[in-house]
């Protein structure tokens, strides 16, 4: 066995050649090769991209796994950034997927081929891209909490293997059929709830935890700030998951017509229940005060568009719906971003812009204007 100095490590023969071993930052790294010269340049290599991984990690914590450091982070920290939900879902993407596979590995060690085997592996049990998807964003936001209190230098997930969702083909109704749609609901509640939807783009939960002192009728605006969600079985009122969500939207004078009908509609169902009335100050309570079902209200949406003859749609298409009006109508992105309560405009124009016959012909009426000002400019 061949000794060399300090950081090259200890070269030997091994079957055929050679092996070149590298103790750093209390792990060993060993590669091989066919001369000893080869096999500590392979060595080296691997130090190399080990020390950019990981560096500036602390060298107290080498030995902490992933398992270890996941378990703490969730409960300790990222659950009070996120919804009760969400984290539920985390949850259960990590004891389930994430930590039976890559549970016992230490941190330093994850590399981006730990990643993708956890992919490989969920798409192999059958797990959805959607999921495999989910836990690969969990895991990077682990890491990068691990960056943060110095446990490694670099997040690996950022070198794995990308996820590609199926695009699904949403063809989101033109300004005609939104219109027909409010205009042939049975009630005023309905047409309410599908303004919501259509014009100003809320969510099915945002809607449904509307409450009226987010209501304004001297300022003609509304305040976007809670959702309903099931909760261990139970339907309840809580806060939105990100700060984009929350949002102040202005009225416009026919909406805040069925904002009025509404409140009348609720104070004649308040009356009828009596003591058994639980008021949550809901703009679309149930007969007895509490947030209505999630079915019920994509019911009233499939009751709606075959009312008007148009395909069944899922209700989530009213926001993509949404975006592409307000686009036809020449808003700037941004403010689409903030109307939808997005977090980035990348989401907004990706996802829900969708381009349609009218919105090309913006791009036509702008070249013609640019050139009569030009012309103007030259005479």
């Amino acid at each position: 066995m061949q000794r060399k100095k300090n950081g090259d490590g200890h070269t030997y023969r091994f079957r055929n050649g050679f092996r070149t071993a590298i103790k750093t930052r209390g792990i060993t790294l060993s590669a091989t090769g066919k001369t000893a010269a080869e096999s500590r340049r392979k060595a080296k290599e691997k130090v190399k991209r080990s020390e950019r991984l990981n560096w500036g990690a602390s060298t107290r914590h080498a030995s902490t796994t992933l398992g270890e450091f996941m378990t703490w982070w969730l409960e300790n920290e990222h659950r009070h950034e996120i919804a009760r939900t969400t984290h539920l879902r985390y949850q259960q993407l990590a004891n389930l997927h994430i930590l039976p596979l890559l549970g016992e590995t230490k941190l330093i060690k994850l590399t981006r081929h730990e990643v993708n085997a956890l992919i490989d592996h969920m798409v192999a049990k059958g797990q959805s891209p959607r999921s495999a998807q989910q836990a690969r964003a969990l895991l990077s936001a682990c890491l990068n909490a691990a960056i943060e209190e110095d446990l490694i230098g670099a997040n690996p997930v950022g070198a794995s293997r990308k996820i590609r969702l199926p695009r699904f083909e949403i063809e989101p109704l033109t300004a005609t059929q939104a219109a027909r749609v409010i205009e042939l609901a049975p009630a005023a509640t309905t047409k309410l709830r599908l303004e919501l939807a259509l014009y100003y783009g809320l969510r099915q939960g945002e809607a449904l935890g509307l409450r009226w002192k987010k209501i304004s009728f001297e300022k003609s605006e509304m305040s976007v700030s809670h959702q309903v969600q099931t909760e261990g079985g139970k339907r309840e009122l809580v806060d939105l998951k990100t700060r984009s969500s929350y949002r102040t939207l202005p009225l416009d004078e026919r909406t805040l017509e069925l904002f009025r009908a509404q409140k009348a509609q609720v104070a004649k169902s308040r009356l009828a229940a009596g003591n058994k009335w639980d008021d949550k100050d809901l703009v679309f309570p149930n007969s007895g005060g509490k947030p209505l079902a999630s079915r019920w209200d994509c019911d009233q949406w499939h009751i709606a568009l075959e009312a008007a003859g148009i395909p069944k749609r899922r209700l989530h298409d009213a926001r993509h719906t949404c975006a592409t009006l307000l686009l036809e109508q020449g808003l700037d992105i941004e403010v689409i971003r903030y109307w939808l309560g997005h977090a980035s405009i990348e989401l907004t124009s990706s996802t829900y812009i969708h381009l349609t016959s009218k919105t090309t012909r913006l791009g036509s009426d702008a070249v013609t204007n640019l050139r009569k000002r030009s012309l103007s400019a030259a005479g």
